[in-house]
């Protein structure tokens, strides 16, 4: 399978996250539901380990941009949490699904990677909708 599956797998799966996460927080709250996740992740990864997915050596030396990686992804989930709890989904969620623009132009930036006109017409369409969201909200 290839990136376009998983990539929409993501799409569904995220979106079925920030629904879920809003009626969740109608009982817990934002930590007790990133302690949640955190749980699942680590069962996740278990199963994944259990499937046969590779793994690195693991050192200090190698994976310290994927520790740094994941507690950036942990605080991220923290303050998802936290948004959705002081706000709607419908204006929290797309706002927050800005941050693959963010990734485009940091892509740019710091991985040479190159976008192309109708990619950067994606992103200042992306730019545009935060902006459309946030008036309304």
């Amino acid at each position: 399978m290839g990136w376009v599956f998983y990539s929409l797998t993501t799409v569904a799966l995220f979106a079925l996250w920030s629904v879920l996460g809003k009626i969740a927080l109608r009982t817990a709250t934002p930590v007790q539901t990133t302690v949640l996740y955190g749980v699942a992740a680590a069962l996740v990864a278990l199963v994944a380990i259990g499937f046969g997915q590779r793994t690195a050596a693991w050192s200090v030396g190698t994976l310290w941009i994927a520790a740094l990686s994941a507690v950036c992804g942990a605080l991220g989930l923290l303050t998802f949490y936290l948004a959705l709890d002081r706000g709607s989904a419908s204006l929290a969620v797309p706002v927050i699904g800005f941050y693959p623009a963010v990734v485009a132009v940091l892509s740019v930036a710091f991985l040479g990677e190159k976008l192309n006109a109708l990619q950067v017409v994606g992103v200042a369409l992306a730019v545009a909708g935060v902006a459309l969201i946030g008036a309304a909200g």
